[in-house]
């Protein structure tokens, strides 16, 4: 094991210690007699508080019956080696225990008192992460997706930062905030040097959004290709990074290498503040409602939204996935964004979703509706591919019904785009209270039909899920049987 700290050192050695002595069926007390150590010191010793000096050492080798060498020795034998290897990745380190400060005693209590079926649970995620090609940016990113599903996507912390920041700074973000009301903030109140460039001499680099390069003062290298919107989302989370005072931060858009859950959640809540700084929530809030109000789904009311905030579908899809559950009560709604960065996967993979439930205790429900969500997504993008024409942004929504019984409606925007199409997809159930607050839903543009063939295939659950029915059939049955026995 490598890179091991000083406190993984501590907790190795006392996880050794804690596993002979129950090997030996010793208490404290008595393991405390044969040695000569205090019982509260070794308490802390095989806690991982403390690590004996030689003569220590030499008096518990001789009480356990074991060798000085085996005891110092970093190698944990067979059935504890994973434990080791968990204590020692990044993903633990900074995400379990620096970020959340989950007590590493309370890991070691677990190992010293199960180490076999403890182990075994950790040799069951790694084995998992590599057969799913799980990275440890993949875990963080998926931290976070749980982290937004958790707080229904609004953050009232962050609305309020931004309200208190256009109080002190009289930052005008009546739509649509100016690019150049950005680049004054940042050159004025925050000391930014910013610079549009085509990284010729880093030809590596020429795909990169922007590079921020934090020295005396910041600099703000912006690719010159480009457009407003990019630039006006781009300056508003530098805001909101120096704004927030946030440290642990990316520096490239988009990521060269994703540190750790400190830079994801950081980054997130930067992006979170652009966004609500670009929108202005109070005349959104109304806007939405308007929407609402018409009795025809219009496509041409969204791309007025867009025009009017000079925002990306993106952006204006994420602000409504913050507003509609805290202002409208919509809090079962899911957005998929399909992209990519290489040209030959461009809209063929997801490439950011979020799905809010009021069942997220129920695994199989959300498996359900999760697939559901994926496979109505990829039905409108598979349609607006069919119907894009030239360079015309398209906008399609339908009515449609799930294997739960819950009605949705989803609408999905296809921007095409100078290097690679975006396609970004938001989705809500119609409950009862939610149809009372939609006039357009009787809209007869609103149907499912003309999706074409991937609409007449019965929407069929996951293999996963038709398992798990399966076995509660079988053991229905078997029930049955002992019944009448």
């Amino acid at each position: 094991m490598e890179n091991l700290t000083e406190e993984n050192i501590r907790i190795i050695f006392g996880i050794k210690i804690k596993k002979l002595r129950s090997d030996l069926r010793l208490s404290l007390q008595q393991l405390s007699k044969k040695s000569g150590i205090s019982i509260s010191y070794l308490n802390e010793i095989e806690n991982g508080k403390k690590y004996p000096k030689t003569d220590k050492i030499n008096e518990l080798s001789k009480a356990l019956n074991t060798s000085y060498d085996q005891l110092v020795s970093l190698k944990l034998n067979k059935n504890l080696a994973p434990v080791g290897h968990f204590l020692n990745l990044d993903v633990i380190n900074d995400f379990l225990f620096e970020t959340f400060g989950i007590d590493k005693g309370t890991l070691l209590n677990m190992v010293a008192n199960e180490p076999i079926r403890v182990s075994a649970f950790i040799n069951s995620i790694f084995e998992i992460a590599r057969n799913y090609n799980l990275k440890q940016e993949h875990f963080f990113f998926l931290c976070l997706r749980s982290y937004q599903e958790l707080n229904d996507n609004y953050f009232e912390d962050i609305e309020e930062s931004v309200a208190t920041f256009i109080r002190e700074t009289g930052f005008n973000n009546m739509p649509a905030v100016s690019v150049m009301e950005y680049e004054q903030v940042l050159k004025d109140k925050f000391g930014y040097l910013i610079q549009t460039t085509d990284f010729a001499d880093y030809p590596k680099l020429k795909q990169l959004r922007s590079v921020t390069i934090r020295n005396a003062r910041t600099t703000l290298l912006c690719n010159k290709k480009l457009i407003d919107q990019q630039r006006a989302f781009l300056y508003g989370r530098e805001i909101g990074f120096s704004y927030l005072k946030i440290e642990k931060r990316p520096n490239t858009t988009p990521w060269l290498k994703v540190g750790s859950f400190d830079h994801v959640l950081n980054n997130f809540r930067a992006a979170y503040f652009a966004q609500a700084l670009h929108i202005n929530k109070e005349l959104f809030i109304k806007d939405i409602e308007l929407l609402f109000e018409s009795t025809r789904f219009s496509p041409e009311a969204f791309i007025k939204l867009m025009d009017k905030y000079n925002a990306s579908p993106e952006m204006l899809l994420t602000r409504i996935t913050n507003i509609l559950p805290k202002y409208f009560g919509i809090t079962e709604l899911f957005f998929i964004r399909y992209s990519s960065k290489e040209p030959e996967k461009n809209l063929k993979e997801i490439s950011k979703e979020l799905h809010l439930s009021n069942h997220s205790a129920n695994f199989e429900y959300t498996l359900s509706e999760q697939t559901y969500h994926r496979w109505i997504a990829k039905s409108m993008l598979k349609y607006l591919l069919e119907q894009k024409q030239g360079e015309k942004t398209k906008i399609e929504a339908v009515i449609s019904e799930n294997g739960n019984g819950n009605e949705y409606l989803t609408i999905s925007i296809l921007r095409p785009m100078t290097e690679l199409n975006n396609s970004v997809t938001i989705g809500f159930v119609l409950t009862p209270a939610v149809k009372k607050k939609i006039k357009f839903l009787d809209d007869p543009s609103l149907l499912i039909s003309k999706l074409g063939d991937l609409s007449k295939n019965e929407f069929e659950a996951p293999l996963e899920l038709r398992k798990i029915k399966e076995q509660k059939e079988k053991e229905a049955e078997l029930e049955k049987l002992l019944a009448g026995r």
